[in-house]
C-alpha cells in the first residue's frame, strides 16, 4: 500500500454526470484516486488530511489546443530555439496553476518539457504532444514570412522557423508518410495536420483546401498503423469535408462550418475543438510604425480573421442542432501576459455558445473518451483523465462555487482554492 491523503468534506462533480455527490471525502494513493466514500472516514492511516470545508471537487480541467512552445512576444523577432524552450516552461507552470492539469499540444516543440515535466523535474501539465505539426508547402503550417524564405537543394529552409521543425513541410503521400512517422518517432500521442487555410500564415487564403484527400488519407493511415488519430486544422466546409471522408478524429476549429457538413461530421463520430479564438476582440496593436509590407500583412490576417468571426454562428447551430461532441480548446500561444488573460475567459465564450453543461463537458469527461482514440500511444495509461472517480489520477481542483450551475466560476482562476495534479498540491488557499 502506498501513502494515502484525504481530501474530506466536499462536493464532488465527477466529469461525467451533472448530479454532485455531496459531502464527499476522496481517498488518494500514491497519484490516484483509490475511493471517493460518504459519510465519516477515520483520518489515522492518512499522511495528510485537507478539509475541503465544503466546495465542489471537479477533475483538473484539460485544454485540449495549446501551443506550449509558441510564445514569441510581441513584435519580435524569431527566437532562437532555446529560448522558446525556456520560455515554455514559464508557459507550463502558469497553465496548470489556472487549473489546466492536462493539455494536448497542437503542434510545436515539447518533447524536453514534456520529459521534465513528467519526471518531477518541472512544474507543468500533463502533455499529450503533436510534436510538430505536418502541412502542405504553402500551407498553414509554412510559415516562411516572405518569398525570399527558399528551400534549398539539401531540403532546409532560409527559415528559422522551418528549420527549427516547429512544423514540418510534406507534399505528396511518400513524404506525408515519412513525417507522420518520424513524429511518431519522436513520442507524438496523435498526429497534428493542416487541412487548410490560416490566420497567422501569410501565403494561403483561408479559402484554401490544403492537403489532397490521397496525402490526409496517408496521415490518417499511418497514424491508424500506430495506433491512434489525427487532428487537423480547418476552417471551410470543403476542408472539413475532406477531412471527416479521409477518417480524420478530431476537427480544430471549424468556425465556418455549414448546417450540411454539421450532419457530415455528426454521423462520421468525429470530434470537433471549436476553439473562440476570434470570439473576442483584441486590443488593436499600434502600426503607426509598420512599413506599408507589415500593414498589408496585418491587414491581410485580420481581414481572413473577420471573416472567419462572421460565420462562426452558424457553426454554433450546427454544432447543438446535431450534438457533435466538443472538446475545450483555447489555441492558447503567443505572449503568457495574453495567455494569462484569455484562457480562462474562453469559459464566458463557451458558454455563450453551447450553454453551461456541454461546456464543463467539454473541459472534465470528454476528454476521457478522447484519449481512447490514442489507444498504446497513450502516454499516461496507469489512470483515466477528465475524471473524478476510481481509478482516475488525482487530478483535482476545488473551487467556490458550483461550475455545474455555473462555469462561468472557473474564468476566475482565485475561484480555484486548491490546485492537486498527480495528489500532489501546486496551490492551496482554502
Amino acid at each position: 500500500m502506498g501513502d494515502l491523503k484525504l481530501i474530506k468534506n466536499v462536493n464532488v462533480f465527477d466529469g461525467r454526470r451533472e448530479q454532485i455527490n455531496y459531502d464527499a471525502s476522496i481517498v488518494i494513493e500514491d497519484d490516484l484516486v483509490k475511493e471517493i466514500v460518504n459519510g465519516e472516514v477515520s483520518e489515522e492511516k492518512f499522511v495528510e488530511v485537507i478539509d475541503g470545508k465544503g466546495k465542489v471537487a471537479i477533475p483538473g480541467l484539460t485544454d485540449a489546443h495549446v501551443h506550449l512552445s509558441h510564445n514569441i512576444v510581441g513584435g519580435e523577432g524569431h527566437p532562437r530555439i532555446d529560448e522558446m524552450a525556456v520560455r515554455s516552461v514559464r508557459v507550463a507552470r502558469d497553465t496548470l496553476l489556472r487549473g489546466f492539469t492536462t493539455v494536448r499540444d497542437a503542434g510545436g516543440i515539447v518533447y524536453g518539457l514534456k520529459k521534465n515535466i513528467d519526471n518531477g523535474f518541472l512544474d507543468g501539465p500533463r502533455i499529450f504532444p503533436s510534436n510538430a505539426y505536418i502541412s502542405q508547402t504553402s500551407g498553414h503550417g509554412d510559415m516562411r514570412k516572405s518569398r525570399a524564405e527558399q528551400r534549398l537543394g539539401t531540403g532546409q529552409y532560409t527559415s528559422a522557423w522551418l528549420n527549427d521543425q516547429q512544423s514540418i513541410i510534406a507534399d505528396g503521400v511518400p513524404e506525408v508518410l515519412r513525417a507522420v512517422r518520424e513524429m511518431m518517432f519522436l513520442g507524438a500521442s496523435q498526429i497534428k495536420i493542416m487541412a487548410g487555410g490560416g490566420c497567422s500564415s501569410q501565403y494561403d487564403p483561408i479559402q484554401t483546401v490544403q492537403f489532397t484527400f490521397e496525402e490526409m488519407k496517408a496521415a490518417v493511415d499511418a497514424a491508424s498503423d500506430y495506433g491512434t488519430y489525427v487532428m487537423a486544422h480547418l476552417y471551410t466546409p470543403a476542408s472539413i469535408q475532406r477531412a471527416v471522408k479521409a477518417g480524420v478524429k478530431s476537427l480544430e476549429h471549424t468556425n465556418m462550418m455549414d448546417d450540411e457538413t454539421g450532419k457530415i461530421v455528426a454521423d462520421s463520430g468525429a470530434w470537433v475543438m471549436p476553439g473562440p479564438q476570434f470570439s473576442r476582440d483584441f486590443q488593436e496593436p499600434d502600426v503607426s510604425g509598420f512599413t506599408k509590407e507589415q500593414l498589408r500583412d496585418f491587414n491581410r490576417a485580420r481581414a481572413k480573421g473577420q471573416l472567419v468571426k462572421s460565420h462562426e454562428h452558424e457553426a454554433t447551430e450546427a454544432i447543438n442542432k446535431y450534438n457533435i461532441p466538443i472538446l475545450f480548446g483555447t489555441d492558447s500561444f503567443g505572449d503568457p501576459v495574453r495567455v494569462e488573460k484569455t484562457e480562462l475567459d474562453d469559459f464566458r465564450i463557451f458558454k455563450e455558445r453551447f450553454g453551461n453543461w456541454k461546456t464543463l463537458r467539454a473541459a472534465t469527461g470528454n476528454i476521457n473518451e478522447l484519449i481512447k482514440l490514442t489507444t498504446y500511444q497513450n502516454p499516461y495509461p496507469e489512470g483515466k483523465i477528465g475524471v473524478l472517480e476510481k481509478g482516475s489520477f488525482a487530478d483535482i481542483l476545488l473551487v467556490d462555487g458550483n461550475p455545474v450551475e455555473d462555469v462561468e466560476i472557473l474564468t476566475d482562476k482565485n475561484n480555484i482554492r486548491l490546485i492537486a495534479k498527480g495528489g500532489v498540491i501546486y496551490k492551496n488557499t482554502l
